[in-house]
């Protein structure tokens, strides 16, 4: 992820995050980057229904439609957020880390959803992953990272 953020830093690009399941893992391990206090303008962590709702004005009639994780919810995280703050690359993600959500046959848990913002243009993606917590989020850390690196480099190159 170093040359990525290489990258990004070089760009004069910034990321603002929107995290529920990972519950603030993106943003710690950005904040690990030597670039970080350039390029990461900060996260919000909405693990809980109430702060998707009230800080991030996400209606309980498109929770109760789709769930809270799902992809559509996790796209308007970033809707809602851009009002908030001003950055050149959104990221946002939902997710199933362990049982007690939405989970069923066809949304297991270590499902998630993540959104990417760049440039007018919404990017959106959903893996499923194994394994304990911890394992999951470094999963999903990188897969964010791989699409982020694939969009820059569509945009860039």
């Amino acid at each position: 992820m170093k040359s990525l953020f290489d990258f990004i830093s070089k760009k004069s690009l910034s990321i603002t995050l929107f995290e529920s399941a990972s519950a603030g893992y993106l943003a710690y391990r950005i904040s690990q980057d030597k670039n970080s206090g350039v390029l990461l303008d900060g996260s919000i962590v909405s693990y809980d229904l109430r702060f998707k709702k009230r800080i991030l004005n996400i209606k309980q009639s498109l929770i109760r439609k789709y769930t809270a994780e799902s992809q559509q919810v996790t796209t308007q995280l970033i809707v809602n957020g851009k009002k908030l703050f001003k950055s050149d690359i959104y990221i946002s993600c939902t997710g199933l880390l362990k049982r007690g959500g939405s989970e069923n046959k066809y949304k297991p848990v270590g499902t998630f959803f993540y959104c990417i913002y760049f440039k007018k243009d919404f990017y959106n993606f959903k893996i499923t992953t194994k394994g304990k917590p911890t394992k999951k989020l470094k999963i999903l850390y990188k897969a964010i990272m791989k699409s982020l690196s694939k969009i820059l480099k569509n945009y860039y190159c």
